[in-house]
């Protein structure tokens, strides 16, 4: 097995396992989003998860700070969520895979793409397995991998296309398109 092939075996396991710690952590919570989000240059990713309750937390938390917010303008703000960072700790292991290869700014263009098809497919290996659900459940859950604050509109859609069903990206999509769009 190659690095990034071994990466993405250890993602995927990362993925899987922050995931279910925290479906089991909050097993009453309406999940609508998990992801891995990272650099352009290919950082070790981190795990974000939202839901709807979250949301809400979201919202009273910026709102008891002065911000006039509603939940629209942050369901898609993965790094605002109560469950940005949730099972972080699980990746600590892919961390020395990534140093291995050198430091991001160090590795070719080439190679920080292929960290970032990694990742993607370490989302899309769990989903072709079925892990996040089938039919309607599936369909109530985006997958994506996105680098926030260089993410445009157009990118956040490309990965996202890449991992879902199109059942699963229709109000993704759509607020997307909205006047505003979707922070990544």
């Amino acid at each position: 097995m190659d690095d990034v092939a071994h990466i993405r075996s250890a993602l995927r396991a990362a993925a899987r396992s922050a995931w279910t710690a925290l479906r089991a952590e909050r097993p009453s919570e309406t999940f609508y989003y998990f992801g891995l989000w990272t650099t352009p240059l290919a950082h070790r990713p981190a795990p974000t998860a939202c839901s709807l309750e979250g949301l809400e937390l979201a919202v009273e938390r910026c709102r008891a700070e002065g911000v006039a917010v509603d939940a629209d303008e942050l369901r898609w703000a993965v790094n605002d969520s109560p469950y940005d960072l949730f099972g972080d700790r699980l990746f600590a292991e892919v961390e020395p895979l990534f140093d291995a290869l050198g430091g991001p700014y160090e590795r070719s263009s080439e190679l920080n793409a292929d960290l970032l098809d990694a990742m993607v497919g370490a989302l899309a290996d769990l989903d072709a397995e079925g892990f996040f659900g089938v039919g309607a459940s599936r369909d109530a859950v985006v997958l994506n991998v996105t680098t926030p604050g260089h993410d445009t509109e157009a990118d956040l859609l490309a990965s996202a296309r890449r991992i879902n069903p199109p059942g699963a990206l229709v109000r993704y999509e759509a607020d997307l398109a909205a006047p505003g769009g979707a922070e990544g």
